[in-house]
């Protein structure tokens, strides 16, 4: 009897520690909640926008460190002169996905002429645009300038249903050449490159404020390539 009476002493403490178990395990059903997703976009103001994590028109470069890697910034000159700064984020990890990031610090002419002036090396690229370095004041400069456009890379692949179920439809495309089109969303300040071949899906977020540059940026770019093409059949 007394043993029988330790066994089920056992046996009830066993029940005891699996009833526990099974409360405190975290439901399998249950998603995993992120927060700072590429299609959570809230527009606040005009000249304000925060999408992950970032609130474009107010986050510095500055302000990024140690939450992104460290950006590889450099100054790009088009062949028609027009000149650009990025900072360059590989591999960035913003929960839960990776992703390339390039951020485009706000510089007005007298910025963009200060940065010129403190250029250093210089490399041609395939587009024909100039890429140069940039000395060390022109970096401590731009990390105090918040950033106004952001170009997000996805590394996992995204397609044409993924996206659609995330942003909805697009307001209208735009298409650049033969091999990317672009979705326009003008009330968020968002335009998704979508690859028509191989590629990755790129989502370039900007400013409401900027949103009419960047199209015209985009459309100029499309007369770019067809006058390229023109010529090769000349």
């Amino acid at each position: 009897m007394r043993f029988r009476g330790i066994v089920w002493i056992v046996v009830v403490v066993l029940v005891l520690f699996a009833l526990i178990g099974f409360f405190l395990m975290p439901d399998r059903n249950q998603v995993q909640r992120f927060e700072n997703l590429p299609w959570q976009i809230e527009v606040i103001a005009e000249d304000r926008t925060r999408v992950l994590g970032i609130e474009l028109g107010q986050t510095t470069l500055m302000e990024l460190a140690g939450r992104l890697p460290v950006p590889d910034i450099r100054m790009f000159v088009e062949p028609d002169g027009t000149r650009t700064v990025e900072a360059f984020y590989a591999n960035a990890r913003v929960q839960p996905f990776e992703a390339n990031l390039v951020l485009v610090p706000d510089l007005d002419e007298d910025g963009m002429a200060f940065i010129w002036e403190e250029r250093t090396s210089e490399r041609p690229m395939p587009s024909g645009a100039r890429r140069y370095g940039l000395s060390d004041d022109a970096l401590r400069a731009l990390g105090r300038m918040p950033a106004v456009e952001m170009s997000y890379i996805p590394r996992a692949r995204w397609d044409a249903t993924l996206l659609r179920e995330r942003f909805g439809d697009p307001a209208g495309h735009l298409r650049i050449g033969d091999d990317q089109d672009y979705w326009l969303y003008p009330d968020l300040g968002l335009a998704i490159m979508v690859p028509t071949g191989r590629g990755r899906v790129m989502m370039h977020y900007v400013t409401l404020e900027r949103w009419e540059a960047v199209l015209e940026r985009l459309e100029q770019a499309g007369e770019r390539l067809l006058e390229a093409a023109g010529d090769g059949y000349s």
